[in-house]
C-alpha cells in the first residue's frame, strides 16, 4: 500500500510540475513578446501624435522672434588707439598738440625740432622751453598722462609720447630754468611694417649723460623723468 501511495504522489507532482512548466513556457514564448511589441507600438503612436500636434500649431510670427545677441565690438578702443598712435606722422597736428600741452602747463615755448621718423615709426622731437621747476614738472606730467591705463581701461587724451631725457640749465632770471626735453612720438603703420619685416627686436640700453658745470641733465629710458632742481 505504501508503494502505491508514493507512486500516486509522484505522478501528481509530475503532473502539476508539467502544467506549471507549460504555463511558464507559454508566458515566455507567447505572452511576453506580444507585450513588448504592444509597448513599442504604443510609444510609436505617442510620438506620432506629438508630431501631429506640433505640425498643427500656427507658424511663429517672425516679428516676435528674438534674434541672438551679437557680440559687442568695442570700436571706441580702436578710436583711442588710432588717436594715441595714428597711421601717419601727421606732423602739423603733432606740433600743434605739443604747443597746446606746453601752453597748458604755463611754460614758455622756445623751439620744437622734430626729426624724420625712422623705420619703426618713431619720431624724435627736441623741445626747448623755459619756466620754473614746478611748471616744468607739470609739463612732464601732462606729457606722461596723455595716454594712461586706469582700472584696466585705456584712457587717451592725445598722442603717445615717451620722454627719453631732460636737461635743465639755470636761466639767470629769478627761478627760471631752460629745459631741453628729448621725447619720442609713434605711428602705428610704420611700426607694424617694421615688426613684420624684422623677426625679432634687440633691446637697447640708455647711457646716463654726465653733469656739466651750471646745468643738470637727467636721462631716463621710460616715459617719465625725475628732475632735481
Amino acid at each position: 500500500m505504501s508503494i502505491r501511495r508514493i507512486n500516486r504522489r509522484t505522478a501528481l507532482a509530475l503532473i502539476i510540475g508539467g502544467d506549471v512548466l507549460l504555463l511558464v513556457l507559454g508566458w515566455v514564448l507567447l505572452v511576453a513578446p506580444q507585450r513588448s511589441t504592444a509597448a513599442s507600438i504604443a510609444r510609436a503612436a505617442l510620438a506620432a501624435e506629438v508630431q501631429v500636434q506640433q505640425a498643427s500649431l500656427p507658424a511663429p510670427d517672425p516679428s516676435t522672434m528674438t534674434q541672438p545677441k551679437q557680440p559687442e565690438i568695442r570700436t571706441a578702443y580702436l578710436y583711442k588707439l588710432s588717436k594715441a598712435m595714428p597711421m601717419t606722422t601727421d606732423m602739423p597736428n603733432l606740433l600743434l598738440e605739443l604747443s597746446q600741452v606746453v601752453q597748458g602747463a604755463g611754460v614758455q615755448l622756445n623751439s620744437i625740432s622734430p626729426s624724420p621718423p625712422d623705420l619703426t615709426g618713431t619720431t624724435g622731437i627736441t623741445l626747448t622751453v623755459t619756466g620754473d621747476f614746478y611748471s616744468l614738472t607739470d609739463l612732464l606730467y601732462r606729457l606722461r598722462n596723455l595716454v594712461t591705463v586706469r582700472d584696466g581701461v585705456l584712457d587717451v587724451s592725445g598722442r603717445l609720447f615717451s620722454i627719453s631725457s631732460v636737461g635743465l640749465t639755470p636761466n639767470g632770471v629769478g627761478k627760471k630754468l631752460d629745459a631741453n626735453i628729448f621725447l619720442n612720438a609713434y605711428t602705428f603703420n610704420d611700426a607694424a611694417a617694421s615688426a613684420a619685416a624684422l623677426p625679432a627686436a634687440t633691446p637697447t640700453s640708455t647711457d646716463t649723460t654726465g653733469t656739466s658745470t651750471g646745468s643738470t641733465t637727467t636721462t631716463a629710458p621710460s616715459a617719465s623723468a625725475d628732475v632735481t632742481p
